[in-house]
């Protein structure tokens, strides 16, 4: 897979080796995503050096994602203007595997189908939606919960330093990705609720860290510098509504996709320092900080839903309606690093991996992270330039094959735009292309991608194993086209066969020519 090595050219773990072992186990993973390793590897001699791999402690989870950070940053430069960077936190839970060591708990509790490991990033997004690559990651296990009463845990936190807590996650992402941000191009940090917190709001005020987070909480204000008003939920409702904007609703398991009509205000104001106690009141800054609150709220929801309300925090400069509707398209991109989270969990089933410590996780996490940016890359890249060409995403032999596998021909002599290839793709995934289905989702993309790499690794292991000429291209093997029988060749693979194939009698016929070392025509015969 050419992506792989171009991704990982930089990678250095000290061992050349494995610098090689890495991007061998990347194109391997890659192309079987959702797969067990041993699959996905192929046989026993790969499968163990795959998890050698993930217990060396040469490859440490921040060497294994430097170089993808390296192109993350070369892929911002040729993008330029504005990148959104999503913050935020995701939960893997390998409680259903009671072997594994070093785990923590990820829920309230310290129940044993409770516990995995924790991973928050920094997701680097064109404004448009097409993911770049990631910026920041960190991946830990929780301590135990403390047997401790609701008020006991909010005086615990109260006197406890921002740098104690798990909320450090937020901080620490914002000073790797600020750290990273090349001339030329303009890092806007955006984050859910949970990233509203003063000392965030501090430190990168601090660092001139540009951010568009949701507020998660009313906060008391410095009249003298807010217009008079002494809360946000004050400030905003008194202001005058700019105008209104539909709004893209994602589906979850909550709830249905839909539109949205808002009414869009602005207010600026001042935010007091709350009080502290203990030791966070020593730690924290007691300074005001000055921001824009953005609100986009819903007055006539349909009925049965809730109604949309989002107050957004940025220091980002607000002049007009027009900039205003800006940072809210710009906060609705945030669902994109929850589908990256799907692609993750539900696409490459990182939840099934048996590795049995939290470190050997913690490689494997790493190393599919960079995969599932990859599949979303593809799949937006292809919604946002559709019609540019598909080989500057896909190589030939991927091209050739999508298209001898969902239209029985030949590709033509012009390469086809990128909308066209994943749109193949997604149908080898079970897309169906009908007018109300829309463009294939992530689902049904990795599905279709395993279904593509079956049959491009198919071929490649019937040239290395010299079962056909390697000049033949993939077109003789399905016999698309005419068909001439070959000297000594008895028997002709007719073109309707083709048509008939399952995906499972496909695979079937070419594990038999590898391990039968047959000829095509005779394992034909027995179809």
């Amino acid at each position: 897979m050419e992506w792989v090595c171009a991704e990982f050219v930089g990678a250095d773990l000290s061992d050349k080796r494995l610098d090689r072992r890495l991007i061998k186990t990347a194109a391997q993973l890659a192309s079987s995503p959702g797969s067990p390793i041993n699959e996905a590897c192929g046989d026993w001699a790969g499968t163990q050096a795959a998890y050698r791999l993930f217990d060396n402690g040469k490859a440490s989870p921040q060497a294994i994602l430097a170089p993808h950070i390296q192109a993350t940053v070369k892929r911002m430069l040729a993008v330029g203007g504005p990148v959104l960077v999503m913050q935020d936190t995701v939960f893997f839970n390998y409680g259903h595997h009671p072997k594994t060591k070093g785990i923590g708990p990820i829920g309230n509790s310290n129940g044993e189908n409770e516990r995995g490991l924790i991973m928050h990033n920094a997701l680097a997004f064109t404004p448009a939606g097409v993911p770049l690559g990631l910026l920041s990651q960190k991946i830990w296990s929780r301590r135990e919960v403390p047997e401790e009463g609701h008020q006991e845990t909010i005086e615990r936190l109260q006197c406890t330093p921002i740098e104690e807590k798990e909320s450090s996650k937020w901080l620490h992402a914002l000073r790797e990705t600020v750290a990273l941000e090349p001339r030329g191009v303009q890092f806007i940090t955006v984050a859910d609720r949970e990233s509203d917190f003063f000392e965030f709001l501090t430190q990168a005020t601090e660092q001139r860290a540009r951010f568009l987070i949701r507020a998660r909480t009313d906060r008391l204000l410095v009249p003298e510098e807010s217009e008079g008003f002494e809360s946000i939920l004050d400030a905003y409702a008194s202001a005058n509504a700019l105008g209104s904007l539909t709004v893209q609703i994602p589906g979850n398991g909550k709830r249905k996709a839909r539109t949205a009509q808002v009414q869009v205000r602005v207010a600026p104001v001042t935010i007091k320092a709350p009080q502290r106690r203990g030791a966070a009141k020593a730690s924290g800054s007691t300074e005001p900080i000055r921001v824009q609150v953005i609100a986009a709220t819903e007055s006539n929801p349909p009925e049965g839903q809730e109604a949309i309300s989002w107050v957004l925090l940025t220091n980002l400069p607000v002049p007009d309606f027009d900039s205003a509707v800006r940072k809210v398209q710009w906060y609705a991109r945030r669902w994109g690093i929850e589908t990256w989270h799907k692609v993750l969990k539900s696409g490459c089933k990182v939840e099934d991996c048996l590795l049995e410590t939290a470190k050997r996780l913690t490689r494997y996490l790493t190393l599919f992270s960079i995969i599932g940016v990859r599949l979303m890359h593809v799949a937006y890249l292809a919604r946002v330039q559709p019609d540019l060409p598909a080989t500057e995403v896909f190589s030939a032999q991927e091209i050739e094959a999508l298209h001898v596998r969902v239209h029985h021909a030949l590709p033509p002599a012009k390469s086809p735009s990128r909308r066209e290839a994943v749109r193949m793709l997604g149908s080898l995934g079970g897309h169906l292309g009908r007018k109300c289905d829309g463009e294939p989702g992530m689902t049904v993309i990795w599905r279709g991608w395993i279904s593509l790499y079956e049959t491009v690794i198919a071929l490649r292991a019937a040239r290395e194993a010299g079962m056909i000429d390697s000049s033949w291209g993939l077109s003789d093997f399905l016999c698309v086209e005419p068909y001439t029988a070959r000297e000594g060749e008895e028997q002709v693979w007719p073109r309707k066969t083709i048509r008939g194939f399952r995906r499972s009698c496909w695979i079937s016929c070419w594990r038999d020519v590898i391990r039968r070392r047959c000829s095509i025509p005779a394992v034909c015969s027995g179809i």
